[in-house]
């Protein structure tokens, strides 16, 4: 039988911490503790079904980071770039660009904006 889990970020001795509560079990996560269990959810959520979606859905609100720190690297294991992009809740997420991408990459960067996509569907 499956109980409810409720999530609560609380303070412990002045650090801030998440209490994850389970039926009559509780587990306290400071901020390395979060981000291994980030890590490990989305390892285990690349492999499952259904598969997050190939293009955004309008319909949908997309945590939306401004002016994100980046960066770029180059690698001798494959052609293109490392492009690695720090969420503030997710941390850094890197994306392995191969020429082609990298292409169209830049052809979308500069072109003309268009209104196909929502903003209001980037903001929570």
């Amino acid at each position: 039988m499956y109980q409810r889990m409720s999530v609560e970020p609380l303070q412990e001795s002045g650090t801030a911490a998440l209490r994850f509560v389970i039926g009559n079990s509780a587990a306290l996560l400071d901020a390395n503790e979060i981000d291994k269990l980030i890590l490990q959810l989305g390892q285990i959520r690349a492999h499952m079904l259904p598969a997050p979606p190939p293009q955004p859905e309008a319909s949908t609100s997309y945590p939306l980071e401004i002016d994100p720190c980046w960066h770029v690297d180059r690698t001798p294991i494959f052609e293109g770039v490392v492009l690695l992009l720090r969420h503030a809740g997710y941390g850094w997420l890197a994306f392995s660009l191969p020429p082609p991408s990298l292409s169209r990459l830049d052809m979308a960067l500069t072109a003309q904006p268009s209104m196909q996509f929502a903003m209001s569907s980037l903001v929570n």
